[in-house]
């Protein structure tokens, strides 16, 4: 079976929930492919993948331009890296180390590698079906744009109709390994759309700022205030193009209660797949000492 929620996420989604604070940061730890130095940063949660807890798949937002891209996947977007991700709820006293590799989803970069899509099951919102009314109410507008940048509506309305058409057919039925299907161009595009417009406007206009690291002159400064007033003279989606989706396929989960019973409780979680069919999933939980 393929597109089933980890057993790791119910008991995650609930911390989130305990979570009091209106954001939820955690630390991201990588491998400076250059130099072999360890890097450490703070990103904030975003969402599931497609907005959808069964892909497993958890993500935040980046600027391409930043230093973690040259660091992290070799300032290759189609890269993907090793990670390791660490939550903690200081209400409930529970840690998450989130062990595994991550990739980039960009308005630059909407070709994730083949590899990647099936080795963690990601499937196209047609198929799985769960809430596409968030993500499909963007398809319009990339139709738009595509339609403009061509100047032939016919070819994409014929697009539409075939990208679309999956999302209307498809059931809530039990989803087997031979339903596979990626998600398309498009479908990634949309994702990187929704996660855009979510984010509040201070935060979409820290991609229209000068490249993250440039140093502090009278011309960055002048630009850095205008964006701050809201007068710099752009448009609100004049940072998109440095936007990214970044996504976290999870391998192992490490989870840490401290105010478990007999002084708190630990489980790990492995992801394991089938040797001869990737697209199945299963995930083994061993409880251990604290």
């Amino acid at each position: 079976m393929i597109h089933q929620m980890a057993p790791w996420v119910p008991t995650f989604i609930q911390s989130t929930k305990n979570n009091t604070q209106p954001f939820l940061p955690f630390q991201l730890a990588t491998i400076d492919k250059k130099g072999q130095k360890p890097r450490c940063r703070t990103v904030v949660f975003r969402d599931f993948l497609f907005k959808d807890k069964r892909t497993n798949i958890l993500t935040f937002n980046t600027d391409i331009r930043s230093g973690k891209i040259g660091e992290s996947f070799g300032g290759n977007l189609s890269n993907s890296t090793p990670v390791e991700a660490c939550f903690y709820f200081p209400e409930t006293m529970e840690q998450y180390r989130f062990s595994g590799e991550c990739f980039i989803v960009s308005e630059k970069q909407l070709n994730v590698p083949p590899e990647l899509t099936r080795r963690y099951g990601i499937l196209s919102p047609s198929v799985c079906g769960h809430h596409k009314e968030d993500l499909y109410q963007y398809e319009a507008e990339l139709d738009e744009e595509e339609e403009a940048r061509q100047n032939n509506s016919h070819s994409a309305r014929n697009s539409k109709v075939q990208e679309s058409e999956p999302a209307k057919t498809q059931s809530n039925r039990l989803l087997e390994p031979t339903d596979f299907q990626p998600p398309t161009t498009k479908e990634w595009n949309m994702e990187v759309r929704r996660q855009w417009h979510s984010i509040s406007r201070t935060s979409r206009s820290q991609y229209r700022k000068p490249e993250p690291g440039k140093p502090i002159t009278c011309e960055t400064s002048k630009q850095l205030d205008k964006i701050q007033r809201g007068v710099d003279g752009t448009s609100e989606n004049a940072g998109l193009d440095n936007f990214a989706v970044v996504c976290l396929c999870i391998e192992q989960v490490d989870y840490l209660n401290l105010k478990g019973g007999s002084g708190g409780e630990r489980a790990i979680f492995s992801r394991v797949t089938d040797e001869h069919n990737v697209n199945i999933e299963c995930w083994d939980e061993e409880h251990v000492c604290p």
